[in-house]
């Protein structure tokens, strides 16, 4: 007879510890912990599968369109929308590009330092100096808003030191991806607003 094979549980040091050591609420709370994660995992091999879905089905639109015109619907992988028969049901698609400043940004932040110093003070260099704070002012996550700090090119300041900021700026903003993004939605009555289909567990 083989040998009998006694249950452990390994703690967050890696050491093997015998169940009969191990509390009944601990036993219950790893049982529910790995409960919890197997759920999840299965799910997200779901979405993927179901995101390699959507996207098969997008591209066969695409080519129904390129077969019956000659034409591409989007370009080439860009924004898309389409509906069904009835207009109930909407499908947005978007290839999004994603962005980032390199090194160079802080030039661009070195230089606009230097103008809002060399400017008198007055109502309207204070206004500035409040555009240039909220602009270069970290987000909770820690990242810059670049939306902002782009919008500080739209600025019309006549300062040369400005102009090279600016130029630095456009200059040092570079691509370094692409995200995709399909929203799914359905108006349940004629007159009503549409519905989305909301796949994130924190908006349910």
């Amino acid at each position: 007879m083989g040998k009998k094979t006694t249950k452990t549980y390994r703690d967050p040091a890696g050491t093997e510890i015998p169940a009969k050591y191990v509390p009944a609420y601990d036993k219950t709370r790893d049982r529910i912990a790995n409960k919890i994660y197997d759920l999840w995992t299965d799910e997200e091999q779901r979405l993927h599968a179901l995101k390699a879905t959507t996207n098969r089905l997008i591209d066969e639109l695409r080519q129904a369109a390129a077969d019956d015109a000659a034409v591409k619907l989007g370009g080439e992988k860009g924004y898309l929308q389409f509906r069904s028969f009835d207009g109930k049901i909407t499908i947005r698609f978007e290839n999004a590009r994603r962005t980032e400043f390199d090194e160079r940004l802080t030039l661009a932040q070195q230089l606009i330092n230097e103008v809002l110093c060399e400017l008198a003070e007055g109502a309207k260099s204070a206004d500035l100096v409040e555009i240039v704070s909220h602009a270069f002012a970290p987000r909770k996550g820690g990242n810059l808003d670049m939306q902002r700090i782009r919008d500080l090119c739209r600025l019309n300041v006549s300062h040369p030191k400005w102009k090279k900021a600016v130029e630095i700026i456009r200059e040092c903003e570079r691509t370094i991806g692409h995200k995709q993004y399909v929203r799914v939605s359905k108006r349940l009555a004629a007159d009503a607003e549409p519905v989305n289909v909301v796949l994130d567990i924190a908006a349910l």
